[in-house]
């Protein structure tokens, strides 16, 4: 799928709404929503809290499934997405995949696409009613990319084609595949379009502590003992049939997991957002698309358990 060539709307400078806010309607939040596949279903939650409780959002910014999630809320088409999101099964799940063995992705963007393209076929980026940014990456150089104009669906894509798993995104002659290879938390795009009340929402913050290094290794007579007997092959061949059992995909995926914690840190410690949300995820696998109910009710909870720090977070002048 190939994006349309992106043309520009009249006053669209960042951080600046084509219609000012009335002066009775406080100022709202930027939310950054990050990438974390089946995780992302959190994002739904969070905004259906926010929505309960009246706090305006004035901009997102999406990385992966945050930019599916944020796309879908700005253009009305939440209910749609968290209907599918619950509907899911197992066996619903291999019925979405179009594997292919020839291109370069294992699938080819999911059927989901089919499902979006019911409900938003004619939706551009332009036309929504808030400012919406999602983030991909450029294959060939490693450049960021901003998608800010043109089809919604195709730029909600490219953010979250994770690269071997879903075929890349053509846009205007680049190459585009999933933003958290960047940006997975993407709090640095909010503060580039001036936005003074940002939170963050960090699907990932839980799954690996503080990401300490640990020494590890055995005494150099340890090292020099050889396995004799077929208990000691055993053990030593522990890690490597655990390995095995995990599966090359599930290697892939524990891999990516590990790159976007490690780029999440670093990012945000240079550039914090002013509140974070760290729904409680860990259990959840990154291909666990059927648990969205759960992932859907965490993220509600959290954003409803912080809601007094949010509520007093928009106040400030």
């Amino acid at each position: 799928m190939a994006l349309k060539p992106l043309t520009r709307k009249k006053n669209t400078a960042p951080g600046k709404p084509d219609t000012p806010l009335p002066d009775d309607r406080k100022p709202g939040i930027a939310v950054a929503l990050g990438g974390g596949s089946a995780r992302g279903w959190a994002h739904i939650g969070v905004l259906r809290a926010l929505d309960e409780v009246g706090v305006n959002i004035e901009m997102i910014a999406g990385t992966s499934i945050g930019a599916l999630v944020g796309g879908c809320y700005l253009a009305g088409k939440l209910d749609q997405l968290e209907r599918f999101a619950r509907s899911l099964t197992r066996r619903r799940m291999l019925g979405l995949l179009d594997i292919q063995f020839a291109g370069s992705g294992l699938f080819g963007g999911m059927r989901l696409n089919r499902e979006m393209e019911e409900h938003m076929r004619e939706v551009r980026i332009e036309d929504l009613p808030r400012t919406f940014v999602a983030i991909a990456t450029e294959i060939a150089t490693g450049h960021e990319i901003w998608l800010t104009h043109g089809e919604l669906i195709a730029a909600m894509r490219a953010s979250y084609s994770l690269p071997g798993i879903f075929e890349p995104v053509e846009c205007n002659g680049k190459i585009l595949v999933d933003g958290a290879l960047v940006n997975p938390v993407p709090v640095s795009v909010c503060r580039a379009y001036e936005q003074p009340r940002v939170v963050a929402v960090n699907l990932n913050h839980d799954l690996f502590g503080r990401s300490g290094v640990v020494k590890h290794g055995a005494p150099r007579a340890e090292m020099n003992v050889r396995a004799t007997d077929d208990k000691a092959h055993a053990e030593a061949d522990k890690p490597s049939r655990a390995a095995i059992r995990m599966g090359i995909t599930g290697v892939m995926v524990e891999s990516y997991n590990i790159i976007q914690d490690r780029i999440s840190r670093a990012r945000l410690a240079g550039d914090p957002p002013d509140y974070s949300l760290y729904p409680r995820l860990a259990d959840i696998g990154l291909a666990d698309f059927h648990r969205a109910s759960e992932a859907i009710d965490r993220g509600y909870e959290t954003a409803m358990a912080q809601l007094p720090d949010l509520q007093r977070l928009r106040e400030l002048t």
